[in-house]
């Protein structure tokens, strides 16, 4: 490498400087949309983010939640004989009350940690943990950068590139798309005020519908 052009890769991040010149690769695609994640991808992450992360991107992933969303919950917000999650109107980007229904294992490992930490009903879930922080504090929500810091260390650690802890949504709505799964359907899953929003929202491979239209003519 020349001494003329630094590389740093930050989870998507690559600045260099070749002859004084600076150039920035962001986190997203050129659409400015996190990556849509392959099972590969997701399983690598989750490997390897520490549990309580691990847990945070697996609700992520299949409440299609936002994740200052994610963050808010609180353990009264568990139902778990429905295997449900209530997300209150106020930590939501609509203002209304959603409700997102998670797997039966991953439901029993929220209900776990907050059994195992003596949480309260007012506590949230995953909260700042930080070692400054007296014994008797109120509790904050965990911080949206102490998370994006942790996706951030092991998308580095592993080469991968346009992530971002949206990518979990994104990954999930796009996943049901690819299933069938109507729009009308999606977006009660997914909170979305319109379809016209949602559809924008979706990575849609272009060439396989220009594909598929032009079989339709060939069947003519």
């Amino acid at each position: 490498m020349e001494k003329a052009t630094l590389s740093v890769r930050r989870c998507g991040i690559k600045d260099v400087f070749p002859n004084g010149t600076m150039t920035v690769f962001h986190k997203v695609n050129r659409s400015g949309k996190s990556k849509v994640l392959s099972k590969e991808e997701r399983d690598l992450i989750q490997t390897h983010l520490p549990q309580k992360y691990q847990l945070i991107a697996a609700v992520l992933y299949w409440s299609a939640g936002r994740i200052t969303e994610v963050l808010n919950i609180r353990v009264r917000n568990l139902v778990p004989d429905r295997e449900m999650v209530v997300l209150e109107r106020d930590t939501t980007k609509t203002k209304e009350t959603r409700e997102v229904f998670l797997p039966q294992e991953l439901m029993r490992q929220l209900v776990l940690r907050g059994t195992c930490l003596g949480l309260k009903p007012a506590d949230y879930l995953f909260f700042n943990e930080s070692p400054t922080m007296r014994t008797d504090a109120v509790k904050r929500p965990l911080s949206i950068q102490s998370f994006d810091k942790e996706l951030r260390r092991v998308c580095d650690w592993n080469g991968l590139s346009g992530i971002s802890s949206h990518s979990f949504r994104r990954t999930q709505l796009t996943e049901l798309y690819r299933d069938g799964w109507s729009l009308r359907e999606i977006q009660h899953i997914s909170g979305h005020k319109s379809l016209q929003s949602l559809q924008e929202y979706l990575d849609v491979d272009k060439e396989e519908i220009v594909d598929k239209f032009r079989q339709r003519m060939v069947a003519a």
